[in-house]
């Protein structure tokens, strides 16, 4: 098994939320909508239709379904890549840390768009606990702290945050690295589990499992939850757990607070 990085703190996972609006959509219409999309269905009807060879692209992001007999680590080559793109997701964190006072995170994380972005956590225990709220809009970005007023800031800086990835997704796994546990269910959703067993940064005592579930009809991630133990003599049994649930699809319009 080879080496990985490792978080070096549970850190406050915040929550993201948005929704594209397309302005000239809403506010420019000279043409009535119904004639607009008459016109549109007739001038296709009319146009010559080309010949085209169907690949795994025209699935989009999340490919094909997925076969039990697929090679875990190409489904979850998949999945990642899919997680990768814009699509629409509303993602549920929780996370946890044992040791001393015990630190905990929850946070609800919505993504319509790069530019379309909601953010809420609340952090318990450790040196800053408490509620935050981050909305992003277009270059605007908007954010408070507990139950205080809104302050509106630039978004420059935050050019990272659309492509925010999960610590569990940042690696790659080879073949044999990733195991089919069982055909189960996350969100409702028909999924596979997908496991792996590893020694995070090679140390002995310190054990890390993560289960991946997949969508057997679309190949996106749906659920993941991480455990990692800490059994040296001297460690005193510290265990972190990470858990994320998502799913897909649109987002209620978000306005600018203030």
């Amino acid at each position: 098994m080879r080496l990985r990085k490792i978080r070096g703190a549970v850190q406050l996972i915040l929550i993201v939320a948005g929704v594209l609006v397309s302005a000239g959509t809403l506010w420019a219409q000279d043409t009535p909508i119904g004639d607009v999309a008459r016109q549109v269905r007739a001038e296709k009807a009319q146009a010559p239709h080309a010949k085209k060879a169907v690949t795994d692209e025209d699935f989009g992001p999340q490919l094909a379904p997925v076969s039990e007999t697929d090679d875990p680590a190409q489904v979850f080559k998949k999945a990642k890549r899919a997680w990768m793109t814009d699509m629409p997701r509303t993602c549920r964190e929780y996370s946890n840390n044992s040791s001393g006072p015990g630190l905990s995170n929850e946070s609800l994380r919505e993504m319509a768009a790069p530019d379309q972005i909601r953010i809420v956590g609340d952090r318990r225990g450790g040196s800053d606990p408490g509620h935050n709220e981050l909305i992003v809009i277009g270059s605007d970005m908007y954010s408070r702290i507990g139950a205080g007023p809104w302050r509106k800031d630039s978004a420059a800086g935050l050019a990272g945050l659309p492509h925010w990835v999960p610590e569990p997704l940042v690696d790659d796994y080879a073949t044999g690295e990733l195991k089919l546990v069982r055909r189960d269910a996350a969100g409702g959703v028909p999924a596979f589990l997908y496991e792996t067993k590893f020694h995070p940064g090679g140390v002995a005592f310190r054990d890390r499992t993560i289960d991946f579930w997949v969508g057997a009809n679309d190949n996106l991630l749906r659920k993941i939850e991480s455990l990692t133990k800490e059994t040296g003599p001297s460690s005193g049994g510290v265990e972190d757990r990470y858990s994320i649930t998502c799913s897909y699809g649109p987002i209620p319009a978000i306005k600018p607070p203030i």
